[in-house]
């Protein structure tokens, strides 16, 4: 890049997101965002155009997941701002970085009922970490370097820069060698005493417990959390369940909670941690307890309590209790989950989820991504993979519908050496159903397993446990033709109703180079979370 080029605003958007080393966006195109369109294959940047803003979003999570670098979202003002909202919101509760750029109305018209102007700024402070507005094209770049950095700082999340239309065609000579600014590192300093002090509790616990949040399990911090819970003989549970401490996946752990002596919690004591009840706090040993400086939603008093961010306190926990000469012991067995036992032969009803998270679990090589969608379905299948050390994505402690296909699509996207594998209920698959022909478009191969029981799975047993059967109102779907749709749609669809016809298409499926869609028809059964 040449200082003192005379660029158009989209020219500079496209050019500093390539300098901050962001290669993907994921788009749904608008007029005002146009300038970026034409801006983005000479910066040497790939976009990836959806169906709908909201999924934008979920793949550009999906795509942050798998890559570790902030995902990118591109959608126009107003409507296409607010369709996307649904995506970003469980990207903030998943803790994920995404720079969210939007349209936004002409400077002159914002605020006097332009073509599609709305209050942007107030919307995105909402659903996200913050929102940057920009009324000239020299504020670009500043804003975009500031956005990058904040969606990466502290707490992980999306941060929204809105780019209104004059802006981005308007031209302005710049220098774009400025490097963006980065915040220094955390010195230990005052903390240290207290870090020690933890650490020596964690030590000589009998029964030491460690709650994370999810963006504790990323990056260098994700990997001085596994030292340190290694260091410890136990493994970490991770918040990333929209049914907080109902997670299947830490069941036996979970059970345990009150038996613990030393309890690190990193990350706000909110609703996934319900164990910390003022009793509960009384009975432990020690409550140790590390949150964000910027997070005010944990309210219980800790025994030691520090607000600093995570990677430094793990990174120094790690060290401390590296010579700790901890051995296996029966609250260690706890972290040894064992995969669940066969099921029997399957009812002519059709497949239990059991046995497609069985059929998944006998084809799955290390590398390999699954993607849970939310409902009845998906929890048996995260109960049935439990136990697998593969990356699964879910759909966070917001606990949103829908967002399946495009979350798997941007994991896709991120270029991982394994497969993508997504499972998602009938109800949620018809959100974004069409995204299966971007997948077809872009030659993504995912694999999405929809259990078709013909309902709304989570709210018509609800109704009859509550009402009783012959009140089951509205909540019930046509057992309809998902592979049909996705053969239209470019895909290609398999229809399946046992146990070996499932096993074909698994095998044929995730050798293709095409995105697959198998229908699964399942049993209606109700979460495991209930009545396992």
């Amino acid at each position: 890049m040449t200082p003192g080029e005379l660029l158009s605003g989209g020219q500079i958007v496209a050019r500093t997101l390539r300098a901050l080393g962001a290669d993907t966006i994921f788009s749904v195109s608008g007029n005002q965002v146009l300038p970026i369109f034409d801006a983005v294959g000479d910066a040497g940047l790939r976009l990836i155009h959806l169906r709908h803003e909201s999924a934008a979003a979920y793949a550009a999570l999906g795509f942050a997941e798998t890559s570790g670098r902030p995902g990118v979202v591109l959608v126009s003002a107003g409507p296409g701002f607010l369709a996307a909202a649904t995506g970003l919101a469980t990207a903030k509760s998943a803790e994920v970085p995404l720079l969210f750029l939007s349209g936004a109305a002409a400077v002159p018209e914002q605020g006097a009922g332009g073509f599609q102007d709305l209050d942007q700024t107030s919307v995105a402070g909402v659903i996200g970490k913050g929102s940057l507005p920009v009324r000239s094209a020299g504020e670009l770049r500043p804003a975009l370097l500031e956005a990058w950095r904040l969606a990466n700082a502290d707490v992980p999340g999306p941060v929204h820069v809105s780019l209104p239309s004059d802006v981005l065609r308007a031209t302005v000579t710049i220098d774009l060698a400025e490097s963006d600014r980065r915040d220094p590192p955390f010195l230990l300093g005052a903390v240290e005493p207290t870090l020690a002090a933890m650490a020596e509790r964690l030590a000589r616990a009998s029964r030491p417990l460690i709650v994370a949040r999810p963006s504790a399990n990323r990056g260098p911090a994700g990997r001085a959390l596994w030292r340190l819970a290694r260091n410890l003989v136990i493994e970490p549970v991770i918040t990333e369940s929209p049914r907080g401490v109902g997670d299947l996946k830490y069941e036996p752990i979970i059970a345990q909670y009150p038996q613990s002596d030393c309890a690190l919690v990193l990350g706000p004591a909110d609703f996934a941690v319900g164990f910390l009840s003022e009793s509960a706090i009384a009975t432990h040993g020690a409550l140790l307890h590390i949150d964000s400086p910027n997070d005010p939603r944990s309210r219980r008093v800790p025994t030691l309590g520090l607000q600093m961010p995570v990677e430094p306190a793990l990174e120094y926990l790690a060290a401390a209790t590296t010579n700790a000469g901890r051995q296996p012991n029966a609250w260690s067995d706890l972290w040894s989950k064992r995969p669940l036992d066969p099921l029997e032969a399957g009812s002519p009803a059709g497949l239990h989820p059991l046995e497609v998270a069985h059929e998944v679990r006998e084809l799955l090589r290390p590398d390999d991504v699954i993607v849970l969608d939310g409902g009845e379905y998906c929890q048996w299948i995260r109960l049935g993979l439990r136990d697998v050390p593969n990356r699964v994505l879910w759909n966070a402690k917001l606990g949103g519908i829908g967002g399946g296909v495009p979350l798997a699509l941007g994991v896709a996207a991120a270029g991982h050496p394994g497969r993508t594998i997504a499972c998602v209920g009938d109800g949620a698959f018809g959100y974004h159903a069409a995204e299966l022909e971007t997948a077809a478009r872009y030659g993504f191969p995912l694999v999405v397993i929809v259990g078709n029981d013909g309902r709304w799975g989570a709210e018509w047993h609800l109704q009859v446990s509550r009402y009783g059967a012959d009140r089951a109102f509205e909540t019930t779907l046509l057992p309809a033709d998902y592979d049909v749709v996705a053969r239209g749609l470019g895909a290609l669809g398999n229809r399946v109703a046992d146990v070996a016809s499932l096993r074909e298409a698994l095998a044929a499926a995730v050798g293709g180079r095409r995105p697959v869609c198998i229908n699964a028809q399942i049993q209606s059964i109700r979460s495991p979370a209930i009545t396992h």
